[in-house]
């Protein structure tokens, strides 16, 4: 072969491996890996579908204890709409997640409402084992959920989900999407019962719980205190030689692992082996009355004064010690004489999840599949042990006419706030702290992304609980046909939502005095408006202290951007 011809084939060769490397890369770009699912589109009511979601309050629902312990919030209604009306009050505010939703075990009740599917089905469609969409179903109605809960997480924020082996593996992949698989966290299994069940072929004692964090860096960063509360048995500190540094016990010295984990191999008092520290180490620690040879074993003194500093041990992936589903069963009948609700979750396991997060006690937690309200019980338990200030929001619907909202989740944590007799006829004392309960609700003719001015002025004359929900200013002190007062100590959210400036003057003028009173600390002034709300400004130009806000515009933004 000549050389010309040489170079030729190596032009003929290289075109090929650029072609193969073409044909690679378009294959690479057709392979995707990850969860795919057939989306089964979710059908809501009419109006749902058609108009703007708001919250209204139920006043008669309020529990109001003046004892400077947080105002909860139940919210009853579909967690979808719920949901995109804390997008506007909570984004970016929520720490702590927890949710217990559907299994989708084939015979738990999960029911979907397909939009394909709505003549034959218009209450929706229970899904069973058999069911052609089992998993797509469910995938599409968590989905659209997580993705609207992941925008309210809080920079340190993380979710703590629920589940069983039938979906554990599906939601595990959703999770890595949604969250990112980066800020995956741990999974836990739970020791969720202690009965065996005989007829299965095994009998399935434990759940799975899933943690993810918003940012995994800011929660590492948080390690040391990311731990379970040491609980020390002091009965096990001992003081035989009278140390003066105070009562001990032996901790072993041997290397766990030995030489599989390089530790070193020695001879000590004796004693041969592998040892977690050096010999050098050894001989300090033995020089400093540290180390105490028993028998044929070496250990190493562990003061209770060090057991008692010590912040606490970090969470292993295997819980069970936190409650199973007769702790919880067992509870809420004691609090509900003869209430029958199924597989509620032990509050042990839920205070166990807070505790890992209490960096301040003063954390926002969310539980929007609220069932019977574990989660706000377990959040005003753990106030009353630590003196937190934890405030937790539930979201939980009606479920036909049972309305498990009212009578189950509300009607526990009413009892828990205020007192009540258990199944003994013992007296439990209340916990006090206070609670507001809103329904989701709907305004105007359209949705957020074609709405009508007179769709903004609908929204703007109920726009007053997001507005209150959003500034944590939950109690009404004054409302008439213009304007509404809310207000959380001393700070005030006043709300502007008349298109009359006649009424303004009453308005200014009612801020006047809330601005002269020597406690307040702010104002937050919303104003209806469909420009800009500094053309008010010269109306507050006598005014200091007050923030100015343009309402309905921002509510109206947020909601088309869930919609896109």
């Amino acid at each position: 072969m000549t050389e010309n011809e040489y170079r030729q084939r190596i032009v003929q060769l290289e075109r090929e491996v650029a072609e193969l490397k073409s044909k690679l890369t378009a294959k690479q770009k057709a392979t995707r890996y990850g969860l795919v699912w057939e989306d089964v589109p979710e059908a809501f009511e009419k109006e749902a579908e058609n108009k703007i979601p708001i919250l209204e309050e139920v006043k008669d629902k309020a529990i109001k204890n003046d004892d400077g312990k947080p105002t909860h919030i139940l919210i009853e209604g579909d967690n979808f709409h719920a949901l995109q009306c804390l997008n506007y009050t909570h984004r970016g505010k929520v720490d702590v997640i927890y949710i217990d939703p559907p299994y989708n075990t084939g015979s738990d009740g999960f029911t979907y409402k397909d939009k394909r599917t709505l003549d034959r089905f218009p209450d929706g469609q229970t899904i069973d084992t058999n069911h052609p969409l089992r998993h797509s179903a469910w995938l599409s109605f968590m989905s659209k959920r997580l993705e609207l809960a992941k925008n309210l997480l809080s920079e340190k924020g993380v979710i703590f989900i629920s589940i069983d082996d039938n979906e554990q593996a599906n939601l595990k992949l959703l999770c890595d999407k949604v969250f990112g698989e980066k800020n995956f966290v741990a999974t836990v299994c739970q020791k969720s019962r202690d009965s065996i069940s005989g007829d299965l072929l095994f009998s399935p004692n434990h759940n799975f719980l899933l943690l993810y964090a918003n940012k995994f860096e800011n929660i590492f960063a948080e390690k040391d205190k990311f731990r379970i509360p040491n609980e020390v048995d002091e009965s096990k500190f001992k003081n035989p030689d009278k140390d003066p540094r105070g009562p001990w016990k032996l901790n072993p010295v041997d290397g766990p692992g030995g030489a599989r984990k390089g530790n070193p191999y020695y001879e000590f008092l004796g004693v041969e082996g592998y040892f977690r520290y050096s010999k050098e180490m050894m001989q300090k620690y033995y020089d400093d009355g540290l180390i105490i040879k028993r028998k044929k074993s070496i250990g190493k003194k562990y003061f209770l004064s060090q057991a008692l500093e010590k912040k606490g041990e970090a969470p292993t992936t295997w819980w069970d010690d936190a409650g199973t589903t007769t702790n919880g069963t067992r509870l809420l009948k004691d609090i509900l004489l003869g209430c029958d609700f199924s597989n509620p979750k032990p509050i042990e396991l839920i205070i166990r999840c807070l505790q890992l997060i209490s960096f301040t006690q003063q954390e926002t937690i969310l539980d929007f599949f609220a069932g019977s309200g574990t989660t706000l019980h377990a959040t005003m338990k753990l106030n009353a042990e630590d003196g937190g200030k934890r405030q937790c929001i539930l979201v939980q619907q009606k479920e036909g006419d049972k309305n498990i909202c009212e009578q189950v989740t509300y009607e526990r944590n009413r009892r828990v706030m205020q007192g009540y007799t258990n199944a003994k006829g013992e007296k439990i004392e209340g916990l006090g702290n206070s609670l507001k309960y809103y329904r989701t609700a709907f305004v105007g003719n359209h949705d957020a992304a074609t709405a009508t001015d007179e769709d903004k002025v609908a929204l703007a004359h109920k726009a007053g609980c997001l507005i209150a929900i959003a500034e944590n200013t939950l109690e009404e002190v004054e409302a008439n046909n213009a304007f509404q007062i809310f207000q959380d100590g001393t700070h005030y959210t006043a709300v502007y939502f008349s298109g009359n400036l006649g009424d303004m003057p009453d308005f200014t003028e009612k801020l006047e005095s809330l601005r002269n009173s020597s406690r307040l600390t702010k104002i937050e002034a919303y104003i209806y408006c469909l420009g800009n709300v500094q053309q008010f400004e010269n109306e507050f130009d006598s005014l200091t202290r007050i923030n100015l806000h343009a309402i309905p515009q921002p509510i109206i933004e947020i909601y088309k951007q869930l919609n896109a």
